[in-house]
């Protein structure tokens, strides 16, 4: 289980319109250090809530800060942060947990952002930037005043990012290029809304890149169209066959007939909650396993059975 902190709020910053930086401390525990790409679990009164820690790997101070985008939903953690959250303030958190690390095997790294998608590519951007590895940034947005931290970024990273803020059909032409032109060994790292993320990455697959050098961080599960229904599954392990409804999940079942699954996202990004599959027919709804893992692999808390399947944790 990752521990968890009180964190107070010792300073907040409007960055554009629609989004706010919250710089949180702990007055009983100093922080741990984290890597680049990591991020905080927030508890909020509609559940957790995670958000990328955007401040420099290296730094000596006991802080973390986080920025967020208000979507606009009145219901939703952003909104909270941004209306009810101030200075002074106490939230309890989680983490950090890393699903998005640096890969130090790469021999480039190339960041493709859009939106708030930048936030885990802060840390990342000082973290190879201390270890003098080779990197480039390519941040779309719709304009210089919504582009968050665009000054910052432009003031430390001058030769290592572009920015573009030109019609989506231009951006894609661009961005494309972009990864038709890179050397062997670069590993690509893709961050932004989930329709950015699909293109992206279905292209450097066509490209043919290697699932391995092809990165990306979602906090919110992939989204899924087709109707669940109810299935079961047999555990080989214990021998247990467990009927898993169609409001639950396998890791739900699974657990509470005593079968201890670890799990951390709950969301298909992290693999935390991967059991091996031994027959059937498996609905992957997952955004970590690679295709050829899916053949033997399936994640419990997102992807979901077709009838009966046999599985062993």
């Amino acid at each position: 289980m990752q521990r968890t902190y009180q964190l107070r709020v010792v300073k907040t910053e409007q960055v554009t319109p629609t989004i706010k930086s919250f710089t949180l401390t702990s007055e009983r525990a100093k922080l741990p250090g984290f890597g680049a790409g990591a991020h905080l679990s927030l508890k909020l009164p509609m559940g957790l809530r995670q958000y990328s820690l955007i401040n420099d790997p290296f730094q000596e101070k006991s802080e973390f800060t986080i920025a967020v985008k208000n979507v606009g939903t009145k219901e939703g953690g952003s909104a909270f942060l941004h209306h009810h959250v101030h200075t002074g303030d106490v939230i309890e958190a989680s983490g950090p947990e890393n699903f998005f690390p640096v890969r130090t095997e790469a021999r480039h790294h190339l960041l493709l952002a859009a939106g708030i998608g930048i936030t885990p590519f802060l840390s990342m951007m000082a973290f190879l930037k201390g270890m003098n590895q080779p990197f480039e940034l390519h941040y779309s947005g719709s304009s210089e005043h919504e582009c968050a931290f665009y000054s910052t970024i432009k003031e430390n990273y001058p030769d290592e990012s572009t920015f573009y803020f030109m019609k989506r059909e231009q951006k894609e032409r661009e961005l494309k290029k972009v990864l038709e032109d890179q050397p062997v060994g670069t590993h690509i790292y893709i961050c932004g809304p989930s329709s950015f993320m699909d293109t992206y990455l279905s292209y450097c697959k066509n490209l043919g890149y290697p699932d391995e050098n092809l990165h990306s961080e979602r906090f919110r599960p992939a989204k899924i169209t087709q109707k669940p229904y109810p299935f079961s599954v047999t555990e080989k392990n214990t021998g247990k066959t467990v009927q898993v409804q169609s409001n639950q999940s396998l890791l739900e079942a699974l657990r509470e007939e005593g079968i201890p699954v670890p799990y951390a996202c709950r969301m298909g990004v992290c693999g935390t909650c991967e059991v091996n599959v031994c027959n059937g027919e498996v609905i992957h709804h997952d955004t970590f396993l690679t295709e050829d893992e899916r053949k033997e692999k399936m994640l419990t808390c997102v992807s979901r059975g077709k009838g009966h399947l046999s599985v062993r944790v």
